[in-house]
C-alpha cells in the first residue's frame, strides 16, 4: 500500500527523529526538509528551487515520509499529495526543554544539523536564534494546523500526537 506521510510540528518537536524511526520500521524513504532547505553557512535556498527539489524527490517515490514544516511553501504541492499528516502538537514547555538540550548537545559535540551546518553559541544568542523562532512561530503554527485539519486538509488522515509517549501507537495506525 502506498503511504505518503508528512510529519509536521513546530521547531524542536522531533519531526526528523520520528521520521527516521518510522522510515526504518516501514522501509519507506524519508525526506528531511531542513537538509534540503539549508545551504552551508545557514544560507536558505531560493524558495522556488527548494519547492522544485522537494517535488522532484517525492515524484521518484511511491511512498515517502516528509519531515519538517515549511507548510506555507509546500501547501500546494506536497500537502496535496500526502495521504497522512502526523502533527506533533507538543506543549511549549516540552519544546523549550528539547531546544535547550538539543542545542547544547549540538554546540558541545559539534554535531552537524540542517545539511552541512553547525549550531554555535553565537548563533544560539543571536536574533536568528531558534529560541526566538519558537516564540514567533509556536502559536501561529498551532492555529494553522487546527485550521487545515478542520478545513482545506480535513479529507486527509490526521494523527495528532500530544506527547512523545504517543509515538509508540503510530505503528498500529500506519
Amino acid at each position: 500500500m502506498t503511504k505518503k506521510i508528512i510529519i509536521t510540528g513546530t521547531t524542536c518537536t522531533g519531526k526528523t527523529t520520528l521520521g527516521r524511526k518510522l522510515a526504518e520500521e516501514t522501509s519507506i524513504s524519508q525526506i528531511d526538509l531542513d537538509n534540503l532547505h539549508f545551504l552551508p553557512n545557514w544560507v536558505e535556498k531560493d524558495k522556488k528551487l527548494f519547492v522544485k527539489e522537494v517535488n522532484d524527490e517525492i515524484k521518484e517515490l511511491n511512498s515517502w515520509i516528509v519531515t519538517g514544516s515549511y507548510q506555507s511553501l509546500l501547501k500546494d504541492t506536497v500537502w496535496q499529495e500526502a495521504s497522512t499528516i502526523i502533527w506533533l502538537d507538543y506543549s511549549l514547555n516540552l519544546i523549550l526543554r528539547r531546544y535547550f538540550i538539543r542545542t547544547w548537545r549540538r554546540v558541545i559535540f559539534k554535531e552537524k544539523c540542517c545539511g552541512d551546518n553547525y549550531e554555535t553559541l553565537g548563533r544560539t544568542f543571536s536574533k536568528e536564534s531558534l529560541f526566538l523562532w519558537i516564540f514567533k512561530s509556536y502559536w501561529r503554527r498551532k492555529e494553522r494546523m487546527n485550521d487545515w485539519m478542520n478545513g482545506i486538509f480535513s479529507h486527509k488522515e490526521w494523527i495528532v500526537l500530544k506527547s512523545p509517549k504517543e509515538e509508540k501507537k503510530l505503528m498500529t495506525l500506519l
